[in-house]
């Protein structure tokens, strides 16, 4: 089973990449210099029909929570960081325009990278100090005019046991801007692919938004504890719908 289910998802990813180079890219490049605003939205539409026919062939997908998105203001998703599929299963389900910051590993997909440019994706590149404090601050400017920010504090995929440290300087976006942190909890996307590399192993995942986190009133001890709140939150939920 997981044989025709692999050659279903790498078909598809062969077909959406296909699909977007011969026409939905060109259209999005045109609909985008006459509109920024809309070309974004058409970019976040083919990102989730893409993300959701994968999610479809390779996972069961519960979702927790939604209700605890704030819609009115731009918020930090932070979460646990256990696969590749975080981010496949992750995107679809917020509803407003979010940028993503990643590691720069995610230039290396075609197609996907293109997409991910569309919406303002940053990337973080491993040693370079210099190069991350800038690409925080972009996102600063990001959430400051209303764009949401999607990181993961781990700052690498987790395939240990329950969460890492979530590091402090993804804070750095509340800190600035005070935006409130949504915390999020993912399981069992390290099964689908990463476990049984190349192949797909359908799996159920509960992907849990958490209430969010006000940081602008925050004293300066629950700044410094801050990192290890919204962590031990995660985790709580993480083990809470079993994850592995």
């Amino acid at each position: 089973m997981n044989f025709f289910r692999t050659i279903a998802g790498y078909a598809f990813l062969i077909f959406f990449m296909i699909i977007s180079w011969l026409f939905l890219l060109p259209i999005g490049y045109f609909i985008g210099r006459s509109n920024k605003e809309k070309g974004q939205k058409f970019s976040v539409k083919i990102i989730n029909w893409g993300f959701s026919c994968l999610s479809a062939i390779a996972a069961d997908v519960t979702v927790k929570g939604t209700e605890n998105i704030p819609k009115d203001e731009p918020v930090v998703f932070m979460g646990n960081h256990r696969g590749y599929f975080d981010v496949i299963i992750t995107y679809q389900y917020l509803p407003f325009l979010t940028s993503i910051i990643s590691k720069d590993a995610l230039k290396k997909f075609p197609v996907v990278s293109n997409w991910m440019s569309r919406i303002g994706c940053l990337y973080l590149e491993k040693d370079n100090i210099k190069q991350n404090l800038g690409t925080i601050m972009t996102a600063i400017d990001y959430i400051k005019n209303g764009t949401s920010m999607l990181i993961f504090p781990e700052g690498k995929r987790n395939l240990g046991a329950g969460t890492d440290t979530f590091q402090s300087g993804s804070f750095k976006l509340t800190q600035k801007t005070d935006a409130r942190i949504v915390p999020f909890s993912i399981t069992n996307t390290r099964e689908v692919w990463e476990r049984q590399f190349p192949w797909l192993s359908r799996q159920k995942v509960v992907l849990e938004f958490l209430p969010p986190i006000t940081t602008s009133d925050l004293t300066r001890e629950e700044q410094k504890a801050l990192p290890e709140t919204v962590r031990s939150a995660v985790e709580d939920s993480f083990i809470r719908n079993g994850g592995k």
